[in-house]
């Protein structure tokens, strides 16, 4: 597949700063448009997966520090930064996200490819990485979900759920006015978060924001239950390098179920990162970008 213009604009209004240095690229996947950046280069590729709800944006920090010692892709998933944005959250799923990013793989050709997965961005870039194995050297596991069923801090467990019970207000709340851009990601800088905003400003662009927490695979009779189990099983099973790194102030997952999926991998390596919320890459790219080169040195 060749990169494509971007669906439904002549021309892609770019959501970043005036002096962001990179150039977002467009491809066709499965029907869909697909942004992503791809910079430097080197003998290993980096594919750099997001999560809700920010995009690949969320790298910038990390990305400043790679370059130029590797070519890193840096995709938008589906719903989110340029990528394009269906306006129903129907359209949204965890079987349908991890498509789309190993189709994109593949229309890119990527090889020697290290997976970093943050956030929902690990079941879907390891999602992806696991049907494409022959392609992928190295896993790095960034706080991202370890576990089937999937495990949320005690505190936000019956606030979180019983908010998505409340379609109305939870709709009212997400879509016209960004709750969860403007509480879950509270700790950028302003000039961030406008980016995040602009991507996403309103009702029709929120879709992929406001159906990903229905796509959490709390309990075993979640139909995604599954699908994590498997890409969890085929990620212990696999004979391949890890590096696991979860920050020890996170309000979605613990470092000790980061420490306990690293432990349960064939060749993972685990790190605590001191002081950080979710966004580990965000606040402290030097030093994950340092664990990054190390590990790669090492194996």
């Amino acid at each position: 597949m060749e990169n494509a213009p971007y669906r439904g604009l002549a021309q892609p209004l770019s959501i970043y700063p005036p002096d962001f240095p990179y150039q977002p690229c467009f491809v066709e996947v499965n029907g869909r448009t697909l942004a992503y950046l791809d910079e430097g280069q080197g003998a290993h590729t980096l594919l750099l997966m997001h999560g809700n709800p920010a995009s690949g944006y969320v790298y910038k920090r990390l990305l400043d520090e790679l370059l130029p010692d590797f070519r890193c892709i840096v995709p938008d998933l589906l719903g989110f930064g340029m990528s394009e944005k269906p306006e129903d959250e129907a359209d949204y799923s965890l079987a349908g996200h991890i498509a789309l990013i190993q189709g994109l793989v593949q229309a890119l050709d990527l090889r020697n490819l290290v997976v970093v997965g943050h956030d929902w961005g690990g079941p879907i870039g390891f999602g992806a990485a696991v049907h494409e194995k022959e392609r992928v050297t190295h896993l790095v596991v960034l706080n991202t979900m370890t576990e089937a069923p999937m495990k949320i801090m005690p505190v936000y467990w019956l606030p979180f759920f019983g908010l998505l019970r409340m379609k109305r207000l939870y709709r009212y709340l997400v879509r016209e006015r960004g709750l969860f851009q403007k509480a879950g990601l509270a700790v950028m800088e302003p000039q961030d978060l406008a980016v995040y905003l602009r991507a996403n400003h309103d009702y029709e662009t929120r879709a992929g924001i406001a159906a990903f927490p229905y796509l959490i695979p709390s309990s075993a009779a979640h139909p995604n239950y599954s699908i994590l189990r498997d890409i969890l099983a085929e990620m212990t099973a696999w004979d391949i390098p890890a590096l696991v790194l979860f920050s020890d102030h996170d309000s979605v997952f613990s470092a000790e179920q980061g420490e306990r999926f690293a432990q349960a991998l064939p060749h993972g390596t685990f790190a605590v990162i001191d002081g950080p919320k979710h966004f580990l890459q965000y606040e402290r790219p030097q030093e994950i970008a340092g664990h990054i080169r190390r590990f790669l040195a090492r194996s």
